[in-house]
């Protein structure tokens, strides 16, 4: 397997979960560094990253014979003047040799470099021609990374809110929408070690034990299991490791009764076979009560383990096999009235009725990597399973307080199933290009339970009771294939494409409790619709550390049935995929020894039969419509500088201009207004530090982060406009001198800024806030 290359750094990574201890037969004769290194890679199956100006005009002694990776790779460098040591991420540094006297850590001059697998391949970000923030594992515990409310603040263009504890908002570049309907489709996909993640409620989950996380921005229609119009967050969890024990634990306390407990153990099971365990415990006190009952709200029960198993079946054959779990719940969210009943305070609400939240999400994956001469050949099976239950009031204030109308409450129950087969082939990185090629097929059972009751103004008796009963089968099957042609030595063409054929199956039993005349039921409606999603990028590198790229892309959302619908009709009539051509002109940069990373990109993205909520003012029939177009104008810059050997510093912005182009549909006419749930600017700044002391390190990180103003619905309505924002988290603390613990106090919303989260304007105007400022102390432990 060819090895890329890897611009402006001393160190040379290596990627693929790191060395193992495990045995390979190798065959590479003495000669030129570069071609052994070719061959090594291609016979074991690590892959290398390296500065070509460390490895040009070296030579290497060779290996022959039966021997573990690590030892091969000793031998292969013996008398170059490189060597190899492992960093705390699961990463092997292969660096030149400091002069005598010369700092021994040239790394430390030089900004992190993050892999990636956004094309399935492990590939630095820097060389991959699609727009991204990637961070570091190392990145997320510097940041305090726990949820993807804590990801938007450190990328450009990402915006995450709730409308309630279950129905989290997503959008990347302004795509998104706000369905809760099962069997619906979402325009931002979630992955977790190559495995999709169906159903929002299942996917603000707690992150932890991480290797890495990249947000990917724009259609990714090609390579990944769903497609998706907006983009993708791909997380990966660090992987065991055979090569030796290792554990970590960390406690944190803080305010609001913030307590937690996260931990790791790596255990070698023998040679070349790993058991990783890894599980994060939290608990806190209500941010808001319920001022009427008393209840607590916001509040924190969070358990969540993780058990990973890695084999080497054979010399050229790698098992992975994970099996998740996590359970947390709540008293729900904190509502709180500005208008009727309002006493002022966002962290009080007046609803006076019981609000709960219970999740339980578990799954099990297995991933076998098999090296040939002729590719990598890779199988992913995956069974994941998740279920959770709200209930809430879905207007802000209780009936004592209102005048007319009632008080909706909302019981919102799913339970969704999933299963997945991914198998895919890599082709060795011949002198011309490589390419990558598939299949994948999906199987989602869903089931929802949604049912509704309106309490009456002033005497709260019932008005209204309604139960809806969903049922969904979603099935997809694609074939997917992406390759890369060199054109010349410093001009790549990548092609690709994905045909995809999504079937929907849906049930809806609607029953009315009141006027058992308007209940309803209809089974067995089935639908499909295909899709070719095409992918261009030219890629033009004219030095090491610098590439522009072209590229024109599509991604689709897929069609599906309005199971919320209260009339049989509106249920009968199916919507259709939402498609997005992307196209865009990128930079990514690297100056001064890799000290200095400049990324940029130009986009404009046009929406097709946009899929939205629409509400018929006269049938009073809320359905999913293909509404019209819409496109979206906009840049993102992110930049990174190493200061210092002790410091980093970054900056990022993003502009956006989203609008819909043609949106009417039956009495609504939302054309010409500003697409929803997508702030015109984004900003923030961040900086980390680690100072050597005599006694161990200095350490600390610091970071804002601005949001423009922004609607969450496409009427425009001042009533749901979320004002600008801005919000500082800080930490500092002290790290031993081998970094086996390190003692932090940190503060998030340092300047206790109230912001919100969603607006609500259900017979009164209400506002969801986001967390205040909370603080606390960490203490860190690594054996």
């Amino acid at each position: 397997m060819a090895i890329p290359k890897l611009s402006g750094a001393l160190p040379l990574l290596l990627f693929c979960g790191a060395l193992h201890a495990q045995n390979a037969t190798l065959d590479i004769p003495a000669g030129e560094l570069k071609i052994a290194l070719d061959q090594y890679a291609a016979q074991t199956g690590v892959q290398l990253l390296y500065r070509a100006e460390d490895v040009r005009a070296r030579t290497s002694p060779g290996a022959r014979g039966t021997m573990d990776a690590a030892r091969a790779l000793e031998a292969l460098l013996a008398g170059t003047g490189l060597s190899v040591r492992r960093d705390g991420a699961g990463a092997v540094l292969v660096f030149r040799d400091a002069p005598a006297g010369a700092p021994a850590a040239a790394a430390e001059t030089e900004l992190n470099t993050v892999t990636v697998t956004a094309q399935k391949r492990s590939q630095s970000a820097q060389a991959v021609p699609i727009a991204m923030t990637a961070l570091s594992a190392k990145s997320l515990d510097v940041h305090r990374v726990q949820g993807l409310q804590d990801l938007a603040r450190l990328t450009p263009g990402l915006l995450v809110s709730a409308f309630s504890q279950a129905n989290p908002t997503i959008a990347i570049r302004g795509i998104s929408n706000t369905f809760s309907q099962i069997g619906v489709n979402k325009p931002v996909g979630i992955f977790v070690d190559d495995v999709f993640i169906p159903r929002n409620s299942a996917a603000s989950f707690e992150l932890f034990d991480l290797e890495s996380i990249a947000v990917l921005k724009g259609p990714q229609g090609t390579l990944f299991g769903r497609n998706v119009t907006g983009g993708a967050i791909v997380i990966n969890t660090r992987q065991p490791d055979p090569a030796g024990f290792a554990a970590e634990a960390e406690v944190i306390a803080g305010n609001h009764g913030e307590r937690q407990l996260r931990g790791l153990v790596n255990a070698p099971l023998g040679e070349g076979a790993a058991l990783k365990l890894s599980t994060s415990v939290r608990r806190r006190d209500g941010l808001g009560r319920d001022r009427l009952s008393g209840a607590e709200q916001d509040d924190i029960d969070s358990q969540n383990f993780r058990a990973q198993a890695f084999v080497r079946v054979a010399s050229n054959l790698d098992a992975t096999i994970s099996a998740d779990y996590s359970d947390d719940r709540n008293g729900g969210r904190t509502l709180s009235s500005d208008t009727l009943g309002a006493d002022g305070d966002v962290r009080t609400s007046e609803l006076g009725v019981e609000q709960r939240f219970a999740r339980i999400i578990s799954g099990a994956s297995a991933k076998l990597v098999l090296r040939l001469p002729a590719g990598e050949l890779t199988s992913i099976s995956a069974w994941r399973k998740s279920q959770s239950g709200e209930d809430y009031s879905g207007v802000g204030a209780s009936y004592t307080f209102l005048t007319s109308g009632s008080q909706s409450l909302t019981r919102d129950a799913d339970q969704v199933r999933t299963i997945s087969q991914e198998l895919r082939y890599a082709s060795p990185r011949w002198a011309r290009g490589d390419f990558v090629a598939g299949l994948y097929y999906a199987d989602e059972d869903g089931a929802r339970q949604l049912g509704t009751r309106g309490l009456a103004a002033r005497t709260g008796a019932l008005t209204s009771a309604t139960l809806a009963e969903q049922t969904v089968d979603s099935r997809s099957v694609a074939v997917f294939a992406d390759g890369v042609l060199h054109l010349a030595p410093r001009l790549d063409l990548t092609m690709g494409a994905r045909y995809t054929r999504d079937r929907k199956r849906a049930s809806l039993v609607r029953t009315d409790q009141l006027r058992p005349t308007a209940s309803f039921s209809v089974q067995g409606l089935s639908h499909e619709w295909s899709e070719v999603t095409p992918r261009v990028v030219l890629g033009w590198t004219p030095r090491t550390g610098l590439l522009a790229y072209l590229s024109a892309t599509r991604g689709f959302t897929s069609g599906g049935y309005n199971a919320d619908a209260s009339s049989s009709a509106a249920f009968r009539t199916p919507f259709d995929p939402e498609t997005v051509n992307n196209f865009e002109l990128g930079l990514k940069s690297q100056w001064l020894q890799n000290r200095l990373r400049l990324n940029a990109s130009l986009f404009r993205m046009k929406y097709r039969d946009k899929q939205e909520l629409v509400n018929n003012t006269l049938t009073g029939i809320l359905t999913i419509v293909n509404a019209g177009r819409a496109s979206v104008d906009g840049s993102e810059v992110e930049l990174a500088y190493k200061a210092a050997s002790w410091l980093d510093l970054l900056a990022s912005a993003a502009w956006l201009d989203g609008r819909y182009d043609r949106f009417a549909v039956a009495t609504v006419n939302n054309t010409g207004n500003p697409l929803s749930n997508a702030p015109r600017r984004q900003a923030g700044v961040a900086a980390n530090l680690s100072y050597p002391v005599s006694f161990g390190h200095l350490v600390g990180a610091a970071s804002y982060a601005w949001k423009d103003s922004y609607n969450t619905g496409a009427a425009n309505d001042p009533n749901l406009q979320l004002p600008a924002y801005g919000l500082a988290n800080m930490s500092a603390g002290v790290e031993s001198p081998d970094r086996s613990w390190r003692l932090l106090a940190w503060i998030k919303n340092a300047n206790d800024t109230t912001y919100l989260l969603t607006r609500s304007t259900q017979v009164v105007r209400a506002r969801y806030a986001g967390e205040p400022r909370t603080f606390g102390l960490s203490l860190t432990g690594r054996f």
